[in-house]
């Protein structure tokens, strides 16, 4: 069995370019997966309403580059917020869940990842916000059922903070179709351990945002290495917990002039720990 850690990329990662030269920038900086963004803004929305012809272009320029196009990122539910008390954006939102479903399907995407948001900035979270936010998660994960595509929530610094928060969403719907897809920088950041973390998803983990982080701050253009995340310590909770899903670089680098190199100093680095790990592993009789 090839134990190769999966390395993917988030698009941001990386300077605007054509996804075709995306796609040939990240297979050349060693990377095997891309993960490409549904934000709220107009350019990426519209990547929703890509044509039958747009989609298959899209297909080949991955296959072509040697890359697999396995995860997105819709954080578009910022600006459609699942949660809210204005029906017309919840509309919204649930329209743009059901085209984001249909994309995927179309171009081999398994997991979608959803931020934890009941609401974003529009208003305060209350509790009827949180209930409404659940009740309206139900109703994409059955639309992902009919599509045999993934939602995987993100917890984030609002209504769903930790795994643990997240866990009981996903167990509240209990369907195989939501899972969790974690940002180990997005919780350390918040103060929370995700070392201590990480094992309440344990069986539900689809894949994992790697960045270095520092508490109290959400700047995703840190160095790996220079932050205060132990990244030794969630590869090898990782490790004790079996995963072996794509971890996926969520740096953003848009613009920066030095991207490549960024990104092939994360995944060096990543793989650094990752063989250190190993090493501890194999010396304490568990490899």
């Amino acid at each position: 069995m090839n134990n190769k850690p999966v390395f993917g990329v988030y698009e941001k990662a990386l300077r605007l370019r054509s996804l075709e030269k995306l796609f040939d920038t990240a297979a050349s900086c060693g990377y095997e997966t891309f993960e490409l963004s549904l934000d709220s803004t107009d350019q990426r929305m519209a990547r929703l309403d890509w044509n039958a012809a747009e989609r298959q272009a899209v297909r080949n320029a991955a296959s072509n580059s040697g890359i697999k196009l396995l995860t997105t990122c819709l954080s578009g539910g910022k600006r459609y917020p699942l949660g809210s008390s204005n029906l017309e954006l919840v509309h919204k939102g649930l329209e743009m869940t059901e085209k984001a479903i249909a994309l995927c399907g179309d171009l081999g995407i398994r997991v979608i990842q959803l931020s934890g948001f009941d609401v974003y900035d529009q208003e305060p979270r209350t509790a009827e916000t949180q209930k409404r936010y659940v009740e309206n998660l139900f109703q994409c994960v059955q639309m992902a059922e009919k599509a045999c595509v993934t939602l995987a929530i993100e917890p984030v610094e609002g209504n769903l903070l930790a795994v643990r928060d997240t866990m009981q969403v996903i167990r509240a719907i209990n369907s195989c179709w939501l899972q969790l897809y974690p940002d180990v920088a997005n919780i350390n950041s918040l103060g929370i351990d995700p070392i201590r973390e990480l094992p309440y998803g344990a069986g539900h983990i689809v894949a994992v945002h790697m960045r270095d982080s520092i508490i109290d701050c959400y700047d995703a253009t840190i160095p790996f290495g220079t932050g205060c995340l132990d990244f030794e310590g969630v590869f090898r909770q990782l490790a004790d917990m079996k995963f072996c899903g794509p971890l996926v670089v969520e740096m953003w680098n848009t613009e920066a002039p030095d991207d490549r190199e960024r990104i092939i100093q994360a995944r060096t680095y990543m793989e650094q720990c990752i063989e250190k790990v190993r090493e501890q592993h194999v010396g304490s009789g568990k490899g």
